[in-house]
């Protein structure tokens, strides 16, 4: 081999070896922002869809009374909610809404006796945030009310205020049978006007 064929295999060596060197540098990852000594972070961004089913979610509290005592015939008892009550709305609108609320007969958890019960009120606190109006004193026994509405903007994760309750039971003309008695609170999500 001659001197001139060796100068030719070397430089082509240096030219192969460059390449993915200038590759490298000429397509470097670019960011919404440099980063540089100046510019510790930079920008990401994410589309997100919201669901097209299940869109609604409802949890309401539950109410113990605890143990009643009285001589009367007409026995008033109040409850606090054991939370408030929390609507998750992902529809992604501020579609308007109202929650309906009614409350079964009050029976013996040992048999099918029936406590006599003539009214069962709710009063819902507004939330802190004015996206929930709660009302107040509102007969749910065995017949809708609303207990709520939506206020302005109501989307996302919303929280009422306080819930409480008032049940009333009258045993003038029947006996009220000693014992635990339990209900069921149906709630219904309504929206539109």
């Amino acid at each position: 081999m001659t001197d001139i064929n060796k100068a030719k295999i070397f430089i082509f060596s240096l030219i192969f070896i460059s390449i993915p060197f200038l590759i490298f540098v000429e397509s470097p990852v670019s960011s919404d922002t440099a980063i540089d000594s100046q510019n510790s972070t930079a920008n990401g961004y994410i589309n997100v869809t919201a669901p097209t089913t299940n869109i609604w979610s409802l949890t309401a509290p539950n109410f113990n009374f605890g143990t009643q005592t009285s001589s009367a015939s007409v026995i008033n008892s109040n409850a606090t909610g054991d939370a408030p009550i929390r609507i998750v709305n992902l529809s992604g609108s501020s579609t308007s809404f109202s929650l309906q609320q009614s409350i079964s007969d009050f029976t013996l958890v040992s048999s099918s006796i029936v406590l006599p019960t003539t009214a069962f009120y709710i009063s819902v606190a507004n939330s802190a945030d004015g996206k929930l109006i709660g009302n107040s004193n509102i007969n749910i026994f065995k017949q809708n009310g609303v207990v709520l509405r939506s206020g302005t903007g109501a989307n996302g994760a919303l929280t009422s205020g306080a819930v409480t309750a008032q049940l009333t039971v009258d045993g003038t003309n029947k006996v009220i049978v000693t014992g635990s008695y339990q209900a069921t609170i149906i709630s219904t999500l309504v929206t539109g006007p």
